[in-house]
């Protein structure tokens, strides 16, 4: 059985970033998500575009460096 990294990394930046209560830096959930480091930034990119996550600021060439998990508009 072949094991699939890219969603593996995916659960544990959800998880990382939904343990915390507001805002992520991006240099934390690579040091503390246990995800491989060179998945996260594509990770974020693909959880950004399905709405499940926002990008709080980004950095001068557009990578985001705090995000926080998309808040409910009721």
């Amino acid at each position: 059985m072949d094991v699939n990294y890219k969603i593996l990394d995916t659960q544990r930046i959800i998880t990382y970033i939904s343990a915390s209560s507001n805002e992520v830096s991006v240099e934390d959930i690579i040091l503390y998500s246990g995800a491989d480091k060179f998945r996260v930034y594509p990770a974020l990119f693909e959880l950004e575009q399905s709405g499940w996550l926002e990008v709080v600021k980004r950095e001068e060439l557009g990578a985001p460096s705090i995000v926080r998990k998309k808040r409910n508009e009721d």
